[in-house]
Formats: structure tokens, sequence, C-alpha cells
């Protein structure tokens, strides 16, 4: 019975971060496809590592463009 429950929770977080990655990192101009898929093999892991990358991505951009109003 653990098998079953430990199966079921491992299953349950690659149906629900895999997605969520891969919208994160779409919406910050990234392949969703690519993150959807290391959402698929690091559920817990890859989206944090998506939020990070967006903001690492969003303070370079906003350190180039230092002029432009913030939204």
């Amino acid at each position: 019975m653990p098998f079953l429950e430990i199966t079921l929770v491992l299953v349950g977080a690659v149906v629900l971060f895999a997605p969520i990655t891969g919208y994160i990192a779409a919406s910050y101009g990234r392949s969703f496809w690519r993150w959807y898929g290391l959402g698929l093999l690091l559920p817990f892991f890859s989206m944090f590592v998506a939020i990070f990358v967006a903001i690492r991505s969003q303070l370079a951009e906003e350190k180039a463009n230092p002029k432009l109003p913030k939204p």
C-alpha cells in the first residue's frame, strides 16, 4: 500500500508542476516544451529553477535598459 501512495503523490506532482513550470518559462520567453520536459523529470525542483531563471533574465534586462519605465 505505501508504494501506491508514493506513486500517486509523484504522479500528482508531475501532473501539477510540469505545466506550471512550462507556463512560467513560456511567459518569460523560454521554450514551453523544454521546460515542460524538465518538469516531468524533476517535478519539485524544476519550478523553482524556472522562477530563478525568469527573475535573473528580468534583472539582466532592467540592468541593460535602465531608462525604461517599470511595469
